[in-house]
């Protein structure tokens, strides 16, 4: 690669960046203003980390719209959307709700068959009886965990005893 198209394709992310900076300071500038409260540092920061670990999530794993699933899962029904509802609230799929949707993490399906792995209702059982979000839940299976040794849980989702161990050990401790 030459040294010129190195330092243009270097200007040209930086211009991005200030770009998203700007666009970011408007957008949020304009969402503070708008609340009749403050907002702590602390909040923000944490409301900025959860985006990101959204935005991870999706660019890692996808987060499939329910047609998408249905199509994924061979189903035949009229309303593809209604078939990934179906799934979602008899506990047999994992759906987030994000901009007022439900979208459904791709880390869930097998990567050969497509079909949704084993473990996952097992988990969104346990989820629920210890009264964690599915959100929650979808997150920490992305995120590192003393629980397996620094490893990501989602890494070890064919290891159904081990990721259940883990997640009761992680949400079902009481101090």
């Amino acid at each position: 690669m030459s040294t010129a198209f190195t330092e243009a394709a270097h200007v040209a992310a930086l211009e991005q960046a200030v770009v998203n900076m700007h666009r970011s300071l408007e957008v949020l500038g304009a969402a503070a203003a708008a609340l009749d409260v403050p907002v702590s540092p602390q909040m923000a920061r944490g409301i900025q980390v959860t985006e990101n670990a959204w935005r991870a999530m999706e660019q890692e794993f996808g987060l499939h719209a329910g047609s998408v699933v249905a199509k994924l899962l061979g189903s035949t029904a009229r309303s593809m959307t209604g078939f990934a509802n179906d799934r979602r609230n008899a506990g047999k799929l994992l759906g987030i709700r994000r901009r007022n949707v439900y979208l459904y993490p791709g880390f869930q399906f097998d990567r050969v068959t497509g079909a949704v792995l084993p473990v996952i209702p097992k988990l969104l059982l346990l989820a629920d009886r210890l009264g964690v979000s599915h959100e929650g839940l979808a997150l920490w299976l992305c995120d590192r965990t003393g629980q397996l040794h620094d490893d990501r849980p989602v890494d070890h989702l064919q290891e159904p005893d081990l990721i259940l161990a883990a997640t009761e050990n992680h949400f079902g401790v009481e101090w």
